[in-house]
């Protein structure tokens, strides 16, 4: 959904009274701030937790309150935050993740900051870690009313609650109408967390594979059919039951905030290592670069955030639980990792 940012904030501080005052309040969807400062980003992450699980809305930096002034704020300092650090700080502390934008907008030689908080898909967002003197505490929800964030009310958390099983009953319908028309019988089940095909054995059914992962297989394993046993030592095989046809497959738009939720230091956290095994495993397995488990994130004109899927996850955790003894492997893959560092200088 396309948001025209700049018309709208315009719009807003345009609306002044006669002797210069800005007219709007704030309201459920608007905070307004004197300025920037990271070390308000307890009270500022409040307030976007609040919005993410009202309607969304905006935090507008340079706007004087009481009365509401316009007084504009620097242009270059505000655009030279570091965006990975407010996403850090948000990753940090609240799950799931708040989807955010940050801008500049100018209005009669001055320049105005915002940050506009979309409404979350996954309510409620909830605070997982104090901050701020205990601006945000662990365990609380926050909610946007008007002109305020405060903790949720019971009537506004029982709508959330409402909403989600809606959704989540309209999804259970979707797919039971699907499997009434196909056919019990004639569904697999595909485990999109492992990777696994779940399929009752029926005469004539058939696999697709996306072609380009055939391609990337063929030169790796050796196809062997049913019935039939032919193995060279060493070499990988793939057995096929039934028929194998190629398709090419569309790989669906991803968000970043939803389905890459991890930082580097978040895949430590959970895998139980120090953030450095945790990047040398990143390293060996060729984690980066695979839009499967990781995607590179612009936050600024100079600045990149690293994010990880749950694949990526599920895969570390895999490679270690395989492993004997995991402090021994990975002094072997630091080894490798060091050797490579050297090499390449």
């Amino acid at each position: 959904m396309f948001i025209d940012h700049q018309t709208y904030i315009k719009q807003i501080l345009q609306n002044i009274d006669e002797r210069g005052y800005l007219k709007h309040r704030e309201s459920s969807t608007i905070e307004f701030k004197e300025s920037f400062n990271f070390n308000n980003m307890p009270k500022y992450s409040k307030t976007m937790a609040a919005f993410a699980n009202n309607k969304g809305g905006y935090i507008l930096f340079g706007i004087k309150d009481y009365p509401r002034k316009l007084i504009g704020i620097d242009k270059d300092r505000f655009d030279n935050i570091k965006q990975e650090k407010i996403s850090t700080f948000l990753i940090d502390h609240f799950d799931p993740e708040i989807k955010w934008d940050i801008g500049l907008v100018e209005n009669e030689g001055k320049y105005f900051g915002y940050i506009y908080i979309y409404e979350a898909e996954e309510k409620p967002v909830i605070c997982k870690k104090n901050a701020g003197n205990n601006e945000i505490q662990s365990g609380e929800i926050y909610f946007r009313y008007r002109g305020q964030s405060r903790k949720i009310g019971y009537s506004e958390l029982k709508k959330i609650i409402d909403e989600f099983r809606e959704k989540e009953r309209r999804m259970w319908m979707s797919h039971i109408e699907r499997i009434a028309k196909i056919g019990p019988s004639n569904v697999a089940v595909l485990d999109l967390l492992k990777g696994d095909i779940h399929v009752k054995e029926i005469e004539g059914a058939k696999l697709i594979i996306d072609k380009i992962l055939i391609d990337e297989l063929r030169d790796k394993v050796k196809f062997i059919e049913e019935g039939k046993f032919s193995e060279i030592k060493g070499e990988p095989t793939l057995k096929i039951v039934g028929e194998i046809q190629t398709a090419n497959v569309v790989i669906p738009q991803l968000d970043p905030n939803k389905d890459y939720p991890f930082l580097q230091k978040h895949l430590a956290e959970q895998l139980k290592l120090r953030p450095y095994d945790a990047q040398i495993l990143i390293w060996k397995y060729k984690i980066k670069g695979n839009r499967k488990y990781h995607i590179e994130i612009e936050t600024s004109k100079f600045g990149k955030v690293h994010k990880y899927s749950k694949y990526a996850l599920e895969k570390l955790k895999s490679i270690l639980n395989e492993q004997k003894d995991i402090q021994r492997f990975l002094k072997r893959i630091s080894k490798e990792y060091q050797n490579r560092l050297r090499s390449d200088k």
